[in-house]
């Protein structure tokens, strides 16, 4: 409870003056058993989307805290990736290939290859919050670029 200034008007707080649509994990078959929380996918997604970066920043850190949701979203985008370019570049994998992708980001990828990602959701939860929040970063600028990239 702030002191109101006069002639301001007081600013909500991101998440509460609007809402931005995103994937829905409804529509995607869950792998192996991992249950990712739907509904903070959506908010992440939506406001990444969006490029509404306060709502993206207030639901990314909820979203690291959630290891099977980061992972999720680490493996969308490795889909969206393998779809484009047939596999995963070593630029995506291959921690000492030059390359934008974070390292937290290519530890998931690499940890997902194979036969089922189930590598990906167990690494993801040795990780740190703030190693996810690196992996999801990635992710997300990689599942925004992809309508752009689609042929």
């Amino acid at each position: 409870m702030g002191r109101q200034k006069p002639g301001r008007e007081r600013r909500q707080r991101p998440g509460t003056e609007h809402e931005h649509p995103g994937w829905a994990l409804e529509a995607i078959p869950q792998p192996g058993g991992w249950q990712a929380d739907s509904r903070l996918f959506e908010e992440v997604t939506g406001a990444a989307f969006a490029a509404c970066l306060s709502c993206q920043d207030v639901a990314l850190t909820l979203l690291v805290e959630d290891a099977v949701t980061t992972a999720r979203l680490v493996e969308l985008a490795c889909g969206a990736i393998i779809e484009l370019v047939g596999d995963m570049p070593p630029e995506l994998t291959d921690p000492g290939a030059p390359g934008t992708a974070s390292p937290e980001f290519r530890r998931l990828a690499r940890a997902g290859l194979g036969a089922t990602t189930d590598g990906m959701y167990r690494e993801c939860e040795l990780m740190t919050a703030a190693e996810r929040r690196a992996a999801a970063n990635t992710a997300l600028d990689t599942l925004v670029g992809y309508p752009a990239a689609r042929p």
